[in-house]
């Protein structure tokens, strides 16, 4: 089986039942990331309440001033709760403005084919806009997510002792073969032990 010499900080006992348990910054921030819908709604329904309440129907200048603070709201928001989680590289930072036109582009696309559809530009443009913002959150999910390296240079730096899969980061320590649960690839004793940033305390039991 495969095993780590762990130290002895991190053999903790059980918690009692008067432990008390404190929100972790990553739970805070999944929570708040939940709130990003709601937040965003609330500022479109009240900007175009705003419109509406001061000269009827919104126009098609209105409708695009009201999607340009509703992406400029997400971007702060998004950016404000993830930014120093993320490691910026130059290639995910490039990949981060990148997705910036592309999700403009998105919502332009749609806008047009429903205004084609219907002959209502403002159609268009109230129903093509929220597309924006669900393309730059589910890109910016994809490009500022740890790489398995990243993830094995964190726990390297962190002072964990542990042998995690090449390919996916997944924790390994104490699996009795060589093979990932998540990914599913088998490696051999070798190979892993060379994908460690550090093996200092890296033990193989061959028994």
């Amino acid at each position: 089986g495969l095993f780590l010499c762990a130290p002895a900080a991190s053999l903790a006992a059980a918690p009692s039942s008067s432990t008390i348990y404190v929100m972790s910054r990553l739970i805070a921030r999944l929570i708040l990331a939940m709130l990003l819908l709601p937040v965003a709604g609330t500022v479109l329904v009240l900007f175009f309440v705003f419109i509406i309440a001061g000269g009827g129907v919104p126009d098609l200048f209105a409708l695009l001033a009201m999607w340009a603070i509703v992406y400029v709201v997400i971007t702060a928001y998004w950016l404000a709760l993830w930014h120093d989680m993320v490691k910026w590289t130059r290639r995910r930072t490039l990949s981060s403005l990148l997705l910036i036109p592309l999700a403009i582009g998105a919502s332009a696309v749609l806008g047009v084919a429903i205004a084609a559809t219907t002959d209502e530009a403002e159609v268009g443009v109230l129903i093509g806009g929220g597309v924006g913002p669900i393309v730059g959150v589910l890109g910016s999910v994809l490009i500022w997510r740890e790489t398995p390296a990243e993830r094995l240079e964190r726990l390297a730096a962190a002072g964990r002792d542990t042998i995690a899969c090449p390919l996916c980061g997944y924790n390994l320590t104490g699996l009795h073969e060589a093979r990932c649960p998540e990914c599913g690839a088998r490696f051999t004793l070798e190979e892993l032990l060379k994908a460690q940033p550090r093996q200092d305390c890296k033990e193989l039991d061959h028994t």
